[in-house]
């Protein structure tokens, strides 16, 4: 059906509304083709094979085209991807910038990765922009105008908003043809070419590219009947028209670029353009002059293919909402410290944070739908950034702190809020103390006494409630005294009824909620005959795209309760907070839910803190809040504004939303919000009820088989209820959100005095309405940038922001840091004027906060003794550790780590000094405190633990590894969870060895502080030569560095919520006894027996004619979803076993089927995840290859294992 007849149906859905105005039609047709090669950075591969063979493809055949074709234009998107462009192919990416400069090889997309736009907060959305323009101004001297999104899984209401205020034009994809059913009369588009407007009203271009996979064979495609027909979809008469491939990335076919170019020179009904991704855009600015281009207005979503990435990898997501905000506050705490002239702003190491997690933001990896295997490169980058930016507020704030009066009668807690809002909320805070306290009296910064209770005493630590006030993007000095002591903590009683000042609970036998009353308006919440309580469906059948989409069926299906073996526990009682325990079973899966409430600030807030050990196959879990509400529609946060939504239909019954949702009574009168902290998920069965999706394992068949094990394995999350008299206030509830995900933060520091006083504000707003969402050094001045948006949806908003200093300049900016316009602003105030749902950011200077306090320091010199590092054109002239070296070309001579200078020795030289047992000689009559090393351990994956000695201070230290994980998280029957302790100081993307670069492979430095006491001369080091130290820092430091006493991050790991040591290794199932057969030995010390006897020192060797094998009974069918081996790189690294597989039967006639295989291997220690469990009896380790070179016979293996 053609659009115009589509316009006059009026057809509309939810929020979005189509108008078109009056039409002009075009003489004649054309055709823009956008050539592209859309490349997921992980997928069914993991990043490695993107860097090794898709980026490379893309680059080496796209230049080729490029130089044999004169009139080819190859548009690419993804800054991440030039910049392993750049590391890996330096030669072929020169080639490429010329190509850049004189415009055939277009940059695309204008973000650091073409990620998703949904689950991604607005303000990641906006740095990812940001980073990628930054990228591309710095490296290519231009930039990116468009979103390019060929493949993606919806677009949300905001796009447009956040696109105009980064000053793009347009935006491109095809994925609008991955709906299934129609949402505009018959059509899935609201139209192929026209503008489409934000949440706040502003219009950027949208073009529908089809599919970007099309190719043709050698023909004048300006006589294409399939184009023309395209053509003839819009009153334009245009087509933009994706061509190339997709997925792997690679180039257009030559007979595709071949028909592009006779098309271009052809007579037929067609123009043929060989277009830029934007220059349709360009062509119809200014868009104002345009009445002929229809306008949609509303969000584009996708109805089915889609509605499982809003929960899939929900540890993945945990992860990503917390980077979001660890790298928000420290980026706050960190303007705060350098304005005061305490500590530099580390541009560069929250650059390089945010950069790390924002590219697994990409539409196949944040949204859950790559392999396993992809997942541990993920997850990895995930807690290095959560690390570092831990690292930096805790070290920001303990700089700020410096400036403060500390000095209190108990021990001193520093408290730091991050919005720019003052708030007063709940704090645990763990005070170190030798026993377990008997009383304790906590006072704010004006000396008044506030609530406050003892929660718990664990591990020498007092677990403590404190209600703490703060300032606006500010710091608060309690005092927190601890008195008396007493032998035992209070037992948990059991209950079924829970209540404070604002509501009363009750629980049924099952651990559901069947009342919640609101006793300050009288009313009850609990619809009749129904209970609030976590929903499990039993039945998740989702067969072709698995992680990707909840189906409707499911949703439509009746849900059941977790019964078994349900046990309620009243575990805190409290005049702050009681917590009522339940725990649960459902098969294998444990459930955990302490459900919370408070007094004081936060009474009207009620909290559901959830632990799960997920182990339920073809199960969908959800949060069920059947209310006392009745209201078709229901409103859903979008990051920046709202959305209105009907109950569940076949175009929309599992949608996404930021932080919150609200059911608000038909009359305005009663409403209730649910937030989160990590959930997308949601959906809308009938006029009563919210539903918010926590966990999807779907059953699967033939397509992506191994997803029917998605997210087993143990989480955490918390979702919150707040109730409203009256009309919802978007703006309050945006605020509420806001505190729930951005809480208080506490950090512990010396005593001294400080001319900042008591309390510290850097800046605020003066309207609840206007948010402060970013504050920031821009990323190539030295001006403070503040970005607020508007969140009340109504209204323009005027507001005025007050800086602790005086501003000296102010301008307007767009989001990727561009002067638009200038700014009013008078003494340390600076006025903001801002229409309904919009976002507007500024840049400015202010007067100094002080004189420049850095720390006195001074480089200890070391005897280096070992070669670490090698340069890309003499990779073999180092050996750190089996062959392998770090990455000389990415090593800075000198760092910065945390207010800690470092200088690194000559790259040519010896860099690394062994630990044997030798002194280090400290400067005469000196008055340093503290000596901070920059060390690793040199093993491929075990830590290594040593003891330094300074005076009499013995301090042992664990080294970890310098390569590898630093964390994982807990995948059952794939990886164990665990975050190693140690702070990073130093990541290199890749390592070395004779044959070249390991891509991704990461090596790590490490900082450790080692304290000095007063009249020490010398330090003596361990004596464990597999500690390597680089480069060491004497420092006179005033205080001792704060720490963190509240949870800065989770890892959703059992056991170990925040950080623990080095992860234990499974357990092999494999056993001499189980040795059957084998190819043969070259001597007795070097039998099969030693491949599996759990010695790295011992191996296998055979060098009798290839395939060399050894055969396993491992006596009864067992389970095995991973298998490890342990190469010769110590003899020689080219002794690596190139290619080996994994193979299985179940009887001793079958044929031998391979689990998994690797060829052309690099590594020495191999680790591979089988994706899905398999039940085998019978195992052969096979190698074809068992060396780097091809005709190599040598099989030798120190250790393998299955588990």
């Amino acid at each position: 059906m053609r659009l115009s007849i589509i316009l006059l149906a009026s057809a509309l859905l939810g929020s979005g509304s189509i108008c078109a105005q009056d039409a002009k039609q075009e003489k004649k047709a054309k055709a823009y083709m956008v050539a592209d090669a859309h490349l997921d950075t992980q997928w069914n591969w993991d990043i490695q094979t993107t860097i090794k063979e898709y980026v490379w493809n893309t680059l080496s055949r796209n230049l080729l085209l490029l130089k044999k074709y004169p009139d080819y234009v190859f548009n690419f998107e993804g800054g991440v991807k030039y910049a392993w462009m750049k590391e890996y192919y330096p030669g072929e990416y020169e080639q490429m910038k010329e190509f850049i400069r004189s415009g055939r090889w277009h940059i695309s997309g204008s973000s650091w990765e073409a990620s998703d736009v949904l689950v991604p907060s607005v303000e990641s959305s906006i740095r990812n922009i940001l980073l990628g323009q930054e990228y591309y101004r710095q490296e290519f001297g231009t930039e990116s105008t468009d979103i390019f999104l060929p493949d993606c899984f919806g677009f949300g209401w905001t796009l447009p908003t956040i696109a105009k205020h980064c000053g793009l034009i347009g935006f491109s994809s095809q994925k609008l043809d991955w709906r299934t059913n129609p949402f505009y009369g018959k059509s899935k588009h609201p139209f192929t070419i026209g503008l489409w407007k934000g949440v706040d009203g502003s219009s950027i271009m949208l073009a529908h590219g089809y599919d970007y996979g099309k190719r043709w064979n050698n023909i004048d495609l300006s006589e294409n009947e399939e184009l023309l027909n395209l053509s003839g979809r819009t009153p334009l008469n245009t087509v933009y028209r994706y061509y190339g491939t997709g997925d792997t990335g690679g180039s257009p076919s030559l007979g595709s670029v071949s028909s592009v170019e006779k098309g271009i020179i052809g007579n037929g009904p067609l123009k043929i353009i060989s277009a830029t991704s934007d220059q349709l855009f360009k062509d119809y600015l200014p868009y104002e002059k345009h009445p002929e281009l229809p306008v949609f207005n509303g969000e584009l979503l996708m109805d089915v293919h889609g509605t499982g990435c809003y929960t899939s990898q929900a540890a993945m997501k945990l992860y990503n909402r917390q980077n979001e905000l660890l790298g928000d506050a420290a980026e706050r705490a960190s303007v705060a410290a350098d304005w005061l002239g305490i500590a530099d702003y580390p541009r560069a190491s929250l650059a390089e944070s945010w950069k790390r997690f924002i590219f697994h933001q990409f539409h196949d990896d944040l949204t859950g739908t790559s392999i396993p295997r992809a997942y541990e490169f993920s997850w990895n980058d995930e807690l290095l950034s959560l690390k570092q930016f831990s690292g930096i507020l805790t070290t920001s704030v303990g700089a700020v702190s410096e400036k403060m009066d500390t000095r209190v009668k108990g021990i001193p807690v520093v408290f730091y809020n991050a919005l720019g809002f003052p708030v007063t909320d709940m704090v645990e805070v763990a005070i170190e103390t030798s026993k377990l306290p008997k009383g304790i009296s906590v006072y704010d910064a004006k000396g008044k006494k506030v609530a406050s209770q003892l929660l718990s005493y664990q591990d020498g630590k007092a677990n403590l409630l404190i209600e703490a006030t703060v300032p606006p993007t500010g710091y608060a000095v309690y005092d927190v005294r601890l008195s008396g002591t007493r032998n035992r903590q209070t037992s948990p009683v059991a209950a079924t009824i829970l209540e404070n000042s604002v509501y009363k609970i009750s629980l049924d036998k099952h651990g559901d909620i069947t009342s919640l009353f609101d006793k300050k308006n009288n009313k009850e919440l609990v619809k009749n005959g129904k209970s609030i309580r976590l929903a499990l469906f039993t039945d998740n059948e989702s067969y072709h795209w698995p992680a990707w989409e909840i189906m409707k069926e499911t949703i439509d299906s009746t849900p059941v309760s977790i019964t078994e073996d349900v046990k309620m526990s009243l575990i805190e009682d409290g005049a702050l907070r009681k917590t009522l325990c339940v725990e649960k079973r459902h098969g294998k899966s444990l459930f955990r839910q302490y459900i919370r409430l408070y007094e004081g600030e936060l009474a009207d807030r009620i909290d559901f803190n959830n632990e799960i050990d997920w182990q339920s196959f073809n199960a969908l879990l959800k949060a069920e809040f059947p209310l006392n509400i009745d209201n078709e529609k229901a409103t859903y946060d979008l990051g920046i504004g709202s959305v209105q939504r009907g109950n569940n239909v076949l175009t929309a019954y599992e949608v996404y939303a930021q932080y919150w949702a609200d059911l608000t009574d038909n009359n305005g009168k009663y409403g209730v919000s649910i937030m989160n902290d990590s959930k997308y998920g949601w959906d809308k069965p009938d006029n009563n009820t919210l539903r918010l999706t926590l966990l999807h394992t779907p059953k699967t068949d033939k397509h992506y088989s191994y997803q029917d094990r998605q997210d087993l394995g143990y989480h955490t999350f918390t979702y919150s209820l707040t109730t409203h008299a009256g009309a919802l206030d978007k703006a309050q509830i945006a605020r509420e959100a806001e505190v729930l995900n951005q809480s208080v933060k506490a950090f512990t520091t010396e005593k001294h005095s400080g001319t900042l006083g008591k309390t510290f504000s850097f800046v605020s707003s003066n309207n609840d309405n206007v948010v402060i969402k970013a504050l920031k050094k821009a990323e190539s001045s030295n001006e403070y940038v503040v970005r607020v948006y508007e969140t009340g949806g109504n209204t323009q908003q005027n507001a005025v922001l007050t800086f602790a200093g005086t501003i000296t300049s102010a301008n307007e900016a767009d989001g990727t840091e561009k002067n638009i316009g200038s700014a009013v602003f008078k003494g340390n105030q600076l006025e903001v004027s801002i229409q309904p749902n919009s976002i507007k950011t500024y840049k400015l200077r202010l007067n100094t906060g002080g004189k420049d306090q850095q720390m006195k320091s001074e480089q200890l010199p070391l005897d280096y003794n070992r070669k670490c590092f090698s340069w890309n054109e003499f990779r073999g002239e180092a050996n750190f550790e089996s062959g392998y070296s770090y990455a000389a070309e990415l090593i800075p001579a000198e760092m910065i780590v945390n207010r800690i200078p470092f200088r690194l020795e000559t790259k040519e030289e010896m860099n690394g000094m062994e630990c044997n047992g030798s002194t280090l000689k400290l400067p005469a009559g000196h008055t340093y405190n503290r000596l901070y090393i920059l060390a690793a351990a040199a093993t491929a994956e075990k830590d290594a633990r040593g003891t330094f000695l300074a005076g009499k201070n013995h301090q042992e230290i664990l080294v970890p590894s310098y390569t590898g994980f630093i964390g994982q998280w807990g995948h059952t029957g794939h990886t164990q969870g665990y975050l190693k302790e140690a702070e990073v100081a130093y990541t290199g993307t890749h390592r070395h060895s004779t044959v070249g670069d390991h891509a991704y492979e990461f090596t790590y430095m490490f900082k450790f502080a080692i304290d000095i006491p007063a009249g020490a001369t010398e330090v003596v080091l361990p004596d464990n030569k597999n500690i390597v130290i680089f480069a060491a820092t004497l420092v006179d430091e005033p205080y001792a560095p704060a720490k963190a006493v509240s949870t800065l991050f989770h890892t959703a790991n059992k056991e170990n919520e925040c950080v623990s040591g080095t992860a234990e290794s499974m357990p092999n199932l494999l056993k001499p006894e189980h040795i059957m057969a084998y190819s043969g030995y070259t001597n007795n010390r070097e039998k099969p027996v030693f491949l599996i006897d759990g010695d790295e020192s011992t191996k296998w060797c055979d060098i009798s004619m290839l395939p060399n094998y050894v055969d396993f009974d491992l006596g009864a069918e067992k389970e095995i979803s991973g298998w490890k081996m342990i190469n010769a790189a110590r003899e020689s690294y080219s002794y690596i076993t190139s290619n080996c597989f994994l193979q299985a039967k179940n009887c001793p006639d079958e044929d031998w089927r391979t689990l998994d295989f690797v060829t052309s291997n690099k590594q020495n220690v191999i680790n591979r995840s089988l994706g899905k469990a398999e039940k085998v009896r019978y195992l052969r380790l096979l190698v074809t290859q068992p060396v780097q070179a091809a005709n190599g016979k040598d099989t030798r293996i120190y250790e393998f294992a299955v588990y």
